[in-house]
């Protein structure tokens, strides 16, 4: 791994980047992108070429007001001095704009994943909630200057991420970034209800049906929702509204692995995994091409879903084998009673 130094002086003296988000991008993902764009060019005082590439079909109202002012997918120069691939765990996660990132002079990684690959000549990979906060963490490092419509980008990344600080990364630093948030008088309110009460009658719909189709499995450790393309043609819906659907899952009492596998318009599966109590998803998703995680995680399936089915619950039943079942309600909140009250 090359030098955080390195990497920025390397930007630095670059005309020409490339920023590449995943296919099928989060909000995590979009608002590094932009929040990246955004730091090079306030922290620079030349000019630079810098293109975003996001290889998506359909993006969200939610997140598409992240990239609405920006300009996306347009390639401005043959050969780029350096391409950043944001929010990538591996190089096939770049879709279609792969060959971008290898074309380019140099490349770097900027990610959270502790899946990730290392693909990239300088990898910046950090254990942190989002790929967002790993970019503030990185900009403060460097004394960066860092504007408001920064810090709501990074601040996007880090409640979509971790579902409004429920699961994934949580440390003292994120709550300490959220606290410079605060003290800076950014509007945190209003991005909350931006991302978690701006749900879509589409997606109230389709969480009706992929609650309709939840099953146990593993004694009740293990909750499966299925999603089909008729079930999103039926309900008017994209993609981006299945996000959140498994933390459905997840949340039952007793359920330690939640699914939520939803068949695409190529007949493949993307399927999202939920874990808690412990329980690793990332291992899993690896073991079948995918990554992620402890809590969160993901991966894509071309095949029967009979067959991914049988496959995902061999993987998950061998994970949930090495962590028994632990109910810690009964001591959650004991401890204290037998303090002794000080006296002077």
């Amino acid at each position: 791994m090359r030098s955080l130094s390195k990497c920025f002086n390397d930007i630095k003296n670059s005309k020409n980047i490339a920023i590449i988000c995943h296919t099928l991008p989060d909000a995590d993902a979009l608002s590094s992108a932009v929040a990246l764009k955004k730091l090079i060019k306030q922290n620079n005082e030349d000019e630079k070429q810098i293109d975003i590439f996001v290889d998506a079909e359909e993006i969200s109202d939610i997140n598409n007001a992240i990239i609405k002012n920006v300009e996306t997918n347009v390639q401005n120069c043959e050969q780029y001095d350096i391409a950043i691939s944001v929010d990538c765990s591996n190089l096939s996660r770049m879709g279609k704009y792969i060959d971008i990132f290898n074309n380019a002079k140099s490349t770097i990684n900027i990610d959270h994943h502790i899946t990730n690959d290392n693909f990239a000549e300088n990898n910046l990979v950090l254990k942190t909630s989002s790929t967002c906060e790993a970019l503030y963490v990185m900009a403060k490092a460097k004394n960066l200057v860092i504007s408001d419509d920064v810090c709501k980008l990074i601040y996007s990344g880090i409640i979509t991420d971790t579902n409004n600080l429920t699961q994934g990364v949580i440390t003292v630093r994120t709550h300490k970034i959220i606290t410079e948030f605060l003290e800076r008088n950014i509007n945190l309110e209003q991005l909350n209800e931006h991302f978690f009460k701006n749900n879509t009658k589409s997606k109230a719909y389709l969480l009706k049906k992929a609650l309709n189709s939840l099953s146990f499995l593993a004694n009740d450790r293990i909750a499966f929702m299925k999603l089909t393309k008729q079930d999103l043609s039926e309900c008017e819906a994209n993609f981006e509204d299945t996000v959140g659907i498994v933390n459905h899952g997840i949340d039952i009492k007793g359920v330690d692995i939640a699914i939520l596998a939803i068949k695409q318009e190529d007949n493949s599966y993307y399927v999202n995994l939920r874990g808690k109590n412990n329980i690793n998803v990332a291992n899993i998703a690896k073991q079948l091409g995918g990554g992620g995680h402890e809590q969160v995680a993901a991966f894509q399936y071309a095949g029967l879903l009979t067959d991914l089915r049988e496959q995902l619950i061999k993987c998950c039943k061998e994970e949930l084998n090495n962590h028994p079942v632990e109910d810690l309600s009964d001591t959650l909140f004991a401890g204290d009673d037998d303090l002794e009250i000080q006296k002077e």
